[in-house]
């Protein structure tokens, strides 16, 4: 039997799955580190830490499954975007990597959107934010010159990881796309943005497909955990290609609904020259020749545990979460936006704030919980509505929403769209797993997803539903545009 493993290296943990070649999954594991953050809205990790989490994980799949050292056929890799990692001419980092949830770069960030938010849009298709890799770059050529002049490559992290149990240093498109450096109207990197911020163009890494081989494991590696067979180290992409990878099926009919602490939606986009406005990210995604649409509502889950900390600590989400369906559709007119952080999509706004609105004295416990609930997904349906497409009708949803029946119907109603829910829910490693498994496949995408991954439950929208959610959410976005005003 051969195995394929699929690495997910995130914020906070990495997490590699193993999955086989009649498209089984037999396990996973992971390993935690911690962020690094010395002064306010800093945010740093240690390279050293990936390696190490990588190799415990991949030591306990080793003891726990011995077939792996004679059978691994492949490992790819998925990981945090936007993360800068600078390394000198030896391959080692010259600093902690800055990540992406970083925001140090506010005036980077201002002076790109004033001298070149119409390039950014055209070729990058995005404008610049604190969480992109060119505002990071820019910050260290201002506050840390000698890095700067001493770094032979700038990666994203997992390429860096790649680099180390190969030797071999590359990114591929998906990651590229997100340092708002690679020009997506042609697939390169833009000659003329680097040169207008002086980054030569020899500190970028090549490029290469997702499903690529980056190279093979290192010997002194193979023989450190005792693997009898060479295994190629395919590229893989970044976390929410993956995670669409390992998702959606049908390209033209599906989205991508995530629910975990911030909530995304996501969906393919198979034209060649889409025209953007920068209400939503645009990437390029990890199979060849297709982008995606995405946006971002930053306190999704976030919200709800905000709200169960302050109302009922002791109690479980599914006790708390029952409690919403004492009240209403509407929430007896209790309206609550999620901006406990600010927003993303479709505002990019840092100031805005949450609130409920029309919260009377007769309002009960269970109204609030259910106005949190209806927010997020309201939150989500307006990230959606701005990112210029038809109605999809359906969406595939992942997260920890999953475990909330009554949350998914209401999504199904307030979306319009049938909601799919798949057996396996193992984020961006998985997708990563399944680059892994098409570099040696001759299946397509859709062929190998639904091979390992098939649907658990779906929700249907109910007409009349939908239509009394429609009247609440006009209430919700008019709401939220007059505090964007």
């Amino acid at each position: 039997m051969n195995y394929y493993l699929g690495v997910d290296l995130g914020s906070s943990s990495l997490k590699i799955i193993v999955g086989d070649e009649k498209g089984g999954i037999l396990g996973s594991e992971s390993s935690a580190y911690a962020i690094v953050s010395e002064h306010t809205g800093y945010s740093e990790q240690d390279p050293q830490l990936w390696i190490d989490a990588f190799e415990t994980a991949f030591a306990k799949l080793l003891d726990k499954y011995s077939d792996l050292k004679s059978s691994i056929r492949a490992i790819s890799f998925s990981g945090q975007m936007h993360s800068l990692v600078l390394l000198d001419n030896d391959g080692k980092p010259l600093r902690n990597a800055i990540l992406w949830n970083d925001t140090r770069t506010t005036a980077e960030v201002r002076e790109l959107n004033e001298q070149a938010k119409a390039h950014l849009l055209k070729h990058e298709k995005n404008i610049a934010l604190e969480g992109f890799t060119l505002p990071k770059i820019r910050w260290v050529q201002k506050h840390e010159p000698e890095l700067w002049d001493k770094t032979w490559k700038f990666v994203l992290p997992k390429d860096y990881l790649v680099y180390y149990l190969t030797g071999k240093l590359h990114t591929e498109p998906s990651d590229a796309a997100g340092t708002i450096l690679y020009d997506l109207e042609v697939g390169e990197w833009d000659k003329n943005l680097l040169q207008q911020w002086e980054i030569p163009i020899e500190k970028c890494p090549d490029v290469i497909p997702s499903t690529a081989v980056a190279g093979n494991l290192k010997a002194a590696l193979k023989q450190k955990f005792k693997l009898t067979n060479d295994i190629r180290i395919i590229m893989g992409g970044a976390d929410n290609a993956c995670g669409a990878l390992g998702t959606i099926a049908d390209f033209d009919q599906q989205g991508l609904i995530s629910v975990g602490t911030s909530g995304v939606v996501l969906f393919y986009d198979t034209e060649t020259h889409t025209q953007v406005d920068g209400r939503f990210h645009y990437f390029h995604s990890a199979l060849e020749g297709m982008n995606y649409k995405m946006g971002v509502t930053l306190s999704a889950g976030y919200s709800l545990d905000w709200l169960k900390q302050i109302m009922a600590p002791t109690e479980s989400f599914e006790t708390f979460t029952k409690t919403a369906e004492e009240s209403p559709i509407g929430s007896n007119g209790v309206i609550f936006v999620p901006y406990l952080f600010g927003e993303r999509s479709p505002y990019y706004n840092a100031d805005l704030s949450a609130s409920f609105t029309n919260l009377k004295a007769h309002h009960k416990r269970a109204d609030l919980i259910r106005s949190v609930l209806e927010g997020i997904a309201f939150s989500l349906k307006n990230v959606f509505l701005n990112m210029e497409t038809p109605a999809l009708p359906k969406f595939r949803i992942i997260g920890g929403v999953v475990k909330n029946p009554f949350w998914l119907q209401m999504l199904a109603d307030v979306f319009g769209s049938e909601i799919e829910v798949l057996e396996l829910d193992e984020g961006p490693a998985f997708g990563a797993m399944i680059c892994a498994v098409l570099s040696e496949s001759r299946l397509d995408a859709k062929s190998v997803l639904e091979k390992y991954n098939r649907v658990k439950r779906s929700y249907f929208p109910d007409n009349e539903r939908s239509k009394q959610y429609d009247v609440y959410f006009e209430q919700f976005k008019t709401w939220s545009d007059q505090l964007d005003s």
